[in-house]
């Protein structure tokens, strides 16, 4: 008689909205970028002033215009953090000057950026922003 093998067990799989954390460019030139323009942003975009955080997404929507930056701000999520935070804000500059961070990206990635909203869904908070603009 044969022996009987013990069955491995299905290892749970990760959840993949979770992600990594980026690792920090091998570049020294967009190390540097990344470290002076790009963390402080985000960081001043998680604060408590809503001021700040309106600056910060201006600020963001202005950097996406420079491939470099724009890659790097990719890098570092900034689509879930707009879409998870900025858009959902009480504070309508806030959520504004959001809005025009993805206008920004959309206009400057092309179709493919599009889609890529459309499978996060994005017309959810769509059709809430609207909602909230038709009914004052």
């Amino acid at each position: 008689m044969g022996k009987s093998r013990k069955r491995d067990r299905p290892r749970q799989r990760q959840d993949p909205t979770i992600g990594r954390p980026p690792k920090p460019p091998a570049d020294p030139e967009t190390a540097a970028l990344r470290d002076q323009k790009i963390l402080p942003v985000i960081a001043a975009l998680a604060g408590l002033e809503s001021k700040k955080r309106s600056e910060a997404a201006i600020a963001i929507a202005n950097l996406i215009e420079d491939q470099r930056c724009r890659k790097l701000l990719l890098k570092e999520q900034i689509v879930r953090v707009i879409m998870e935070q900025t858009i959902t804000d009480s504070i309508l500059e806030v959520v504004v000057a959001g809005w025009g961070v993805l206008r920004n990206l959309a206009l400057e990635e092309g179709p493919d950026f599009g889609l890529h909203l459309y499978r996060q869904d994005m017309l959810t908070p769509v059709e809430a922003a609207v909602r909230n603009v038709c009914d004052p």
